[in-house]
Parts: structure tokens; sequence; C-alpha cells
């Protein structure tokens, strides 16, 4: 009686669907975890020793000639209220929370005027964003 061979039994297949899963699971999970900030304006904040560090902000910038600029457009204080509200931004009991960034050069005088706007305009908090000063 002659015997043949067994046929050898082929390599089970690699299945590269969990390695597809695992990757794409990354890829969310950098997603979510990393935050796209929206570019700065050119313009040099103001400084200070101590500031909690934070990601950059989509605020109103007001450049050294006072020019108030929202996500790189030129914008009224009556414009970026309603930007806010539409946005969805954060209220309290004393109206929106608005975060200004203002040029290291800009005269005090014109920041507090801007700060008045806002207030009238019914934002309640106002945040002045910095810069922190390395030592």
């Amino acid at each position: 009686m002659l015997r043949l061979p067994r046929p050898a039994e082929k390599p089970p297949k690699e299945n590269t669907i969990a390695l597809i899963n695992i990757v794409f699971l990354m890829l969310i999970f950098f997603l979510i975890a990393g935050t796209l900030a929206p570019p700065m304006e050119d313009i040099d904040l103001i400084e200070t020793s101590d500031s909690r560090p934070v990601e950059p902000p989509r605020a109103l910038f007001i450049t050294a000639e006072a020019e108030l600029i929202y996500e790189g457009k030129t914008i009224t204080v009556e414009n970026y209220m309603a930007r806010l509200k539409d946005a969805g931004a954060a209220v309290d009991e004393t109206g929106l929370h608005a975060q200004i960034a203002a040029d290291s050069t800009l005269p005090a005088i014109q920041l507090i005027d801007a700060i008045d706007r806002l207030r009238a305009a019914g934002a309640g908090k106002i945040t002045v964003i910095t810069e922190r000063k390395m030592n």
C-alpha cells in the first residue's frame, strides 16, 4: 500500500483587523486629547510672572493701535459679544465670559476703555490673557 504524505497545513492567516482597531483607537484618542488651538494674532502679549499655563484662547485681541481682532478679522465689541452668544460661551449671573488679549504696548487707558465697552455690551466676567515671563 502506497502512503501519500499529508499535505502541509497552511499557516493561519494573520488577523490584521485587531491591529487596525488599535491604530484607529489611538488616532481617536490623540484627536480628542490634543487641542487644536487657533493661531495667535501678531501681537506681543502683556507679560506676567505668576500665571497658570493654559492653551491659547479664542480671545478678542487688541493691537497696539487699539484695533479689535477676532479670528483674524477686525470686529466691533457688539459683534464679538454676539458671536460669543452664538457660540454658547460660558454665562454666569453677571453675564457672558469674555477673554481679551492685549498688546503689551497698548496704553492702559485704551485697555480699560475696551473692558468698559465689553461690560456695557453684556460681558460679566472678563479675563485678560497674558504671557508668562520666563526668568
